[in-house]
């Protein structure tokens, strides 16, 4: 079955996934900036460092989450425990310009939610801008579901 366009979602040019977590928002940061948790839920491989002045985080894929991908984003606003602001590219596909990437996590009743927020996909090749869209689409709706279940795991 087709999926229908979410609230939020501009084919080509930006989506939005929500997910509820069961645990805080401090919690919840920890999911986004340990590597450790991170190859739990959205990659194989993660390192998050400092290079030329900037921090980094660099995500790798052997075939499973990332379909053998390499990605990296560069942090331009960091809000601790609130929200990450990234410049995200694929490292194996001749990108021209990254995308924007931001996770913002809020209070809920239940927890917390957790905004993945990533634009700018109208800046790659026309001929694959709306594929590489639909692809991030889907991995985000479920690598935030594979980030919920860990959570109620853990």
């Amino acid at each position: 079955m087709v999926e229908g366009i979410r609230q939020g979602d501009i084919p080509g040019v930006q989506l939005r996934c929500r997910q509820e977590l069961a645990c805080s928002v401090e919690e919840g940061w920890r999911w986004l900036r340990d590597p450790r948790k991170l190859e739990r839920w959205l990659c194989d491989e993660a390192r998050l460092g400092e290079e030329s002045g900037a921090e980094w985080l660099h995500l790798a894929g052997d075939g499973g989450a990332l379909d053998a991908a390499r990605e990296r984003g560069e942090t331009v606003e960091i809000e601790t425990h609130r929200r990450w602001h990234l410049h995200f590219e694929r490292r194996d596909q001749n990108w021209r310009a990254a995308t924007d990437l931001t996770f913002e996590l809020t209070p809920s009743e239940g927890g917390c939610e957790l905004s993945v927020l990533q634009h700018g996909f109208q800046r790659l090749p026309l001929s694959a801008c709306l594929t590489i869209w639909e692809g991030y689409r889907r991995r985000w709706r479920e690598a935030l579901e594979r980030l919920a279940a860990e959570v109620e795991l853990h």
